[in-house]
């Protein structure tokens, strides 16, 4: 089975779903793996409720969670973002799977707002689906748009190499994430996303009328009349800075502060929340399935 088929096969073996996402290494090829190595299929499922997911999934898959999760144990908030989030890892068909549960309106809300952007740096990356909702497709489409705004304006840059603009959009997603501070994902996860997977990036973002393309480089339009429709978070956070700049002349010396504006807002963002999301993904994940995870990640991290 190819990519796509195994995802659809897992899809019929879960309760309802609103989509299955695949994504990660597993899925796209990503350079630093040797050809031995068989990295886990990661996909984000997309439910409608993540506790009522869960329990039917017990249900009838005991097997995809730990022995020390409980169903009754779960006690979450239903409008708490990280209480309709969690992580599972378990065999189907002998492939491994590490599978994100999220459910459809936190989802949303994360691709609407960026607040927490865990997910919706995912989405700007390599993914692999079929058969989702319009209105989902259409805000992961929006999603793309957005980084690619963002990524514009982080580059200070007149011009810039197709490969640079990528790894500014791949970078976003791990700059100040906490796995790459400590001993966890490696510094060039970023870079090793668009190394093995450029292809996607070009027909995911080369066709966007926001920017001109010649053969080999691209003409970075500085797009500051596009903030206004950047993510609520992120809208708000520039916000602050707008009555300092003139957008009608902006200066090299403002593209360069809103380079730095946005970086802060990524540090303020990606890191607290993703040491949130690994807490979140454990108390789902089980404490034993959790430290054999935080452990092949140190593990490959000094091996690399």
């Amino acid at each position: 089975m190819n990519n796509l088929e195994i995802i659809e096969n897992l899809k019929e073996a879960l309760p309802k779903t609103v989509a299955v996402i695949g994504y990660g290494s597993g899925i796209y090829k990503q350079t630093g793996y040797t050809d031995k190595e068989k990295p886990d299929k990661d996909v984000i499922v997309v439910v409608d409720d993540f506790q009522d997911f869960l329990i039917d999934d017990y249900a009838k898959n005991t097997h995809h969670f730990s022995k020390d999760f409980i169903p009754s144990n779960l006690s979450r908030k239903k409008d708490d973002f990280y209480s309709n989030i969690g992580c599972l890892k378990f065999y189907h068909d002998n492939i491994h799977f590490k599978a994100m549960i999220i459910s459809k309106k936190a989802l949303e809300q994360d691709l609407k707002t960026w607040k927490f952007f865990g997910m919706a740096g995912r989405l700007t990356k390599p993914i692999l689906y079929q058969n989702i909702p319009k209105d989902l497709e259409k805000a992961i489409q929006r999603n793309r748009e957005n980084i690619l705004i963002t990524a514009l304006l982080f580059n200070d840059k007149d011009v810039l190499t197709p490969t640079e603009l990528y790894n500014t959009i791949s970078g976003l997603t791990y700059m100040y994430d906490f796995r790459t501070i400590v001993p966890g994902e490696k510094k060039s996860k970023a870079t090793d996303i668009v190394n093995g997977a450029f292809d996607f990036f070009e027909n995911a973002y080369r066709q966007n009328g926001l920017i001109l393309f010649d053969e080999e480089f691209i003409y970075n339009c500085h797009p500051v009349e596009l903030i206004e429709q950047l993510p609520d978070n992120l809208r708000l956070y520039l916000g602050k800075y707008f009555n300092n700049f003139n957008l009608d002349n902006i200066t090299k010396e403002d593209l360069k502060r809103i380079s730095t504006i946005i970086k802060h807002y990524f540090r303020k963002t990606n890191f607290p929340n993703s040491i949130r999301l690994a807490i979140s993904s454990s108390t789902t994940l089980g404490r034993e399935e959790s430290i054999k995870h935080g452990l092949s990640k140190v593990k490959k991290h000094f091996s690399k």
